[in-house]
This record gives structure tokens, C-alpha cells and sequence, in this order.
């Protein structure tokens, strides 16, 4: 079973498991394992999307029937970082260590291999409805302080689009230093520094695209160049959020996924939600980060935790263009 490490004094986690290749899932000279007709090469779904008489409709398999008609299916991963059997923690002055206890499900965001900037907004939708129960779902279980919701497009061309969410025993020291931030400017300036940011940001030369109910922009200080965020534009919760609020959120993965593909082309990319534990009393402003890997890794981001990047001003120049031509597509305007 992996294990939920604190690194030396910093107390950040590390989870350390026994595979040797680089979490995906599936191989790229074997059977796509989240294919149409290779629903057995999985374990059986627990949520299974389908469109059948007009109507979407959440089901599931069996142990020995799949449903083959699913539109968005989620299943427990075949490699996965946490489990729900247990093992003794381990605690000393320098280490310290626990169960990698919790879920780790994959979300299929589609029947074919396709980009990410490729899946539609209808779809999205789709995924983001799948996704919205399934979070719930995970925080009402025993032992599931944060569900960590992400995905790796690592840009090959037979990549099957998925999320992966995975629950860990306590919010991540990173989200802990986040709230306490707000927290505490809230407590200095009686308002949220992320509603302060996107009146700020939905005005700069940073800004992207701007929705209803969403703004995206190239944050002030990126760690990755062409890193963008997502951020709601009023206070709400992930698993709160309407449906015209999920189709909006659509739209806005739909442009600035196209987008970025538009300006940069295949590029590697990380897209994270972060969020704040559902029944936590200190609510984060929550919001998506998209980080696209242009370069090989910086030493000094890994030594000293400095990032080095393209400024986020020069950044938007060259993807806003995309993004708004793409948004403007789809509005019909162009």
C-alpha cells in the first residue's frame, strides 16, 4: 500500500507507492484500458453518465455487466495513490508517515482519444455534472479530509481524456497556507482577496477572457509560463454550483483549452482544482490553475522554490488573441 510521507521539518506531503512508470493508467502500446468495449479492462464503474430517451441518466456497472452506452464514466483506478485498507502509521522526531488512505478514481471525459482543447462545450458540461456528484459523494465518506481533482494532458497523440480525483486524510499544506493567507487578509481589509484580484485582473493586460460567471487571466506572479487561471466570480462552492453556472464553466474550459492549443500547439499541460475542504468553516475563493510545461524543469523552482517565467503581461499578449477568437466562435460572433 502507498504511503502519505512528511518531507524533513517542512511538513509537506510526499505519497510514495511501488510502481516504477509514470502514473497514466494504460500504456501507449496496449489496449487503451478507457475505450468503448474495453470497459472490462477496468473495474467496474461506479458512475456511468448515458443518454437514453432524451435523458442523461447516472448509472452503473455490475460485476459482470458494463454499460457500454456511457457518454462520461468513472471508475477506481487500476494504479492508484491511496487506498482504503490501512496500515500502521509511523511517527519519529525527523519522520513521519501515515496510510495513503482514501479514494482515487478516474474520470473518463470522453469516449475517444482526442486533446482536451477538442472535447466539446456540451461535453464539458457532461464532465463537470459527473463531476460535481462524484465530489460529494467523496466527502461524505469516512476518512476523506480533501479531494485533490486534476489532470496531466501529457500531449501524445493517442491520449484518452481523464481526471483523476483523489482523496487524501487532511487538506495539503499548500491549500492550508492559501486559506490562512486569505484568512488573514480578510481579517486586515474585510473582503476577499480574490474578489479584489479578478476587479483588479478582469481590467488588466493580463486578462483573457471574461464570462457571466467567470474570469480567466494570467496571474501576477505564475510559477509556469503561460500559466492561467479560472476563477469564479462570486463566492460559491464547487459541488454548489447551478447548472447555468456549469455550462458556463464549460465554455470557459472549452475557449481557453482551444486556445492555449491555438497559440502553443500540443503542449504538456497540469490543470488542478483548488479547492477548500467541503465542510470547512475557512472557505477558499476556489478556482482552476493550468500550468503548460513549455520548458524542462527548473532547478531553481526545486532547490529553492524561486520560479523563473515568461511574464505573465507578454503571456496574455499571445493567448488572449487565441482565447477570444475561440470565444467569439462559439458566441457566433465570427
Amino acid at each position: 500500500m502507498a504511503q502519505l510521507r512528511r518531507k524533513y521539518i517542512s511538513d509537506e506531503f510526499v505519497i510514495v507507492n511501488n510502481y516504477e512508470t509514470d502514473f497514466n493508467d494504460g500504456n501507449s502500446n496496449q489496449e487503451c484500458i478507457y475505450c468503448p468495449g474495453n470497459e472490462h479492462l477496468t473495474k467496474p464503474a461506479v458512475l456511468a453518465l448515458v443518454q437514453r430517451e432524451g435523458m442523461m441518466q447516472r448509472l452503473a456497472d455490475s460485476e459482470d455487466s458494463y454499460i457500454g452506452d456511457w457518454c462520461v464514466r468513472v471508475v477506481e483506478s487500476n494504479e492508484p495513490l491511496c487506498s482504503i485498507s490501512s496500515n500502521e502509521p509511523y511517527t519519529s522526531r525527523l519522520f513521519s508517515s501515515e496510510p495513503a488512505y482514501g479514494y482515487h478514481y478516474i474520470l473518463v471525459a470522453t469516449r475517444e482519444h482526442c486533446k482536451p482543447s477538442s472535447i466539446s462545450m456540451e461535453q464539458w458540461a457532461n464532465v463537470l455534472t459527473v463531476l460535481q456528484d462524484r465530489v460529494k459523494w467523496l466527502y461524505a465518506q469516512k476518512g476523506v479530509g480533501y479531494v485533490a481533482i486534476y489532470m496531466d494532458y501529457n500531449a501524445r497523440s493517442d491520449w484518452h481524456p481523464h481526471l483523476n480525483l483523489l482523496t487524501l486524510p487532511s487538506t495539503p499544506p499548500s491549500i492550508e497556507k492559501e486559506v490562512d493567507a486569505a484568512n488573514d487578509y480578510f481579517n486586515d481589509k474585510g473582503s476577499c482577496p480574490f474578489c479584489n484580484i479578478i476587479n483588479v485582473e478582469a481590467r488588466s493586460d493580463r486578462q483573457l477572457v471574461v464570462t457571466d460567471n467567470f474570469v480567466s487571466f494570467c496571474p501576477w506572479a505564475p510559477t509556469h509560463s503561460y500559466e492561467f487561471w479560472i476563477v469564479p466570480r462570486k463566492h460559491t462552492q464547487l459541488t454548489r454550483l447551478t447548472q447555468k453556472e456549469i455550462d458556463d464553466l464549460a465554455l470557459m474550459l472549452k475557449v481557453t483549452l482551444t486556445g492555449l492549443h491555438s497559440a502553443l500547439g500540443p503542449v504538456r499541460f497540469g490543470l488542478v482544482f483548488r479547492t477548500s475542504p467541503e465542510k470547512s468553516r475557512r472557505q477558499l475563493h476556489w478556482h482552476i490553475e493550468v500550468y503548460p510545461q513549455v520548458k524542462e524543469s527548473n532547478v531553481l523552482e526545486y532547490g529553492y522554490g524561486i520560479s523563473s517565467t515568461l511574464a505573465p503581461e507578454k503571456a496574455a499578449e499571445r493567448l488572449s488573441y487565441a482565447m477570444r477568437r475561440e470565444f467569439a466562435r462559439l458566441i457566433g460572433v465570427i
